[in-house]
């Protein structure tokens, strides 16, 4: 009902009866316009082109979707995650999984379009502007590895060692890929960034027992997530003290590196920057312009 209309010659019974008795009527609220898309140049050019997000992620999905890439295309890698832990840094093992990945997706894609050419009754999809991908693992005190508990037994006693030694840090590898304007070898730009969160755990004498950790565990809400838990639902509330470090990267997607590593390789094509991955910006320039 528009508020601003005027008001009916016989308004309903119901009105005219409440009239008669003083009975004061509540007006509807006009309805809350949301904010308006974030406008940046990256953002911009990306809403109009194809993107890929080489996971099946929910989580990394909405955090695209919130910056307004509504039209995200969910093709996750089934290449096995088999590159192996005990030879290489938690950093090292997190970035080669998103880089290989983000490769077998992209030629997947390029694959399926080729098959899609040949095949008259199928309409080309239009070749990926971007590709992206993410890993997430924790790397406890100790330097080991933690990916997504493997049962409900597991999934206990990962949240009890992660209380236990109080504080660990979540690794998050994201890998963003374009083709190249020139198609010179390899035909694709690649970029890699690690981004490093430090997360502590309540402890027992804090409000978080045996009791609570298992009772979070039969939520099932981390059961699918490195480490077995998710800060943005009830295990932010019972599980986490604080943290140190970006949040959206404990979520699964670091999103100010996303989108920088996303203009670096669209934008900046060729260009040699030693800083694109680095914590310090020049204080002249402007993030995520071309």
């Amino acid at each position: 009902m528009d508020p601003t209309a005027p008001e009916p010659e016989n308004p309903p019974a119901y009105i005219a009866a409440a009239r008669r008795h003083g009975i004061p009527l509540r007006q509807s609220a006009p309805i809350k316009r949301g904010p308006m898309p974030l406008q940046l140049p990256i953002l911009d050019h990306l809403r109009t082109k194809r993107v890929i997000l080489a996971s099946a992620s929910p989580r990394r999905k909405a955090l695209l979707n919130q910056l307004g890439l509504n039209d995200v295309e969910i093709f996750p890698s089934d290449k096995p995650e088999d590159v192996e832990k005990g030879k290489i840094t938690p950093e090292e093992y997190v970035a080669e999984t998103a880089r290989r990945k983000i490769l077998h997706v992209y030629e997947q894609a390029l694959r399926q379009q080729e098959e899609d050419e040949q095949n008259k009754n199928v309409e080309r999809p239009a070749d990926p502007a971007l590709v992206i991908s993410a890993d997430t693992v924790i790397a406890t005190r100790s330097g080991r590895i933690l990916e997504k508990p493997r049962d409900e037994q597991d999934h206990i006693r990962m949240l009890k060692h992660l209380r236990d030694t109080r504080v660990h840090r979540v690794l998050t590898a994201v890998c963003v890929l374009a083709p190249k304007d020139n198609a010179a070898h390899p035909g694709y730009e690649l970029e890699t960034h690690v981004e490093d969160t430090e997360v502590y755990f309540a402890q027992a004498r804090d409000g978080l027992p045996d009791d609570v950790i298992e009772a979070y565990v039969k939520t099932r809400e981390g059961a699918d997530k490195a480490g077995g838990y998710a800060i943005q639902g009830i295990g932010g509330m019972v599980l986490i003290d604080k943290i140190e470090g970006s949040v959206d990267n404990v979520i699964g997607l670091p999103i100010r590196k996303t989108l920088q590593l996303a203009e670096k390789v669209i934008f900046k094509q060729g260009i040699e920057d030693d800083d694109i991955g680095s914590d310090e910006e020049d204080d002249d320039e402007e993030p995520y312009h071309d």
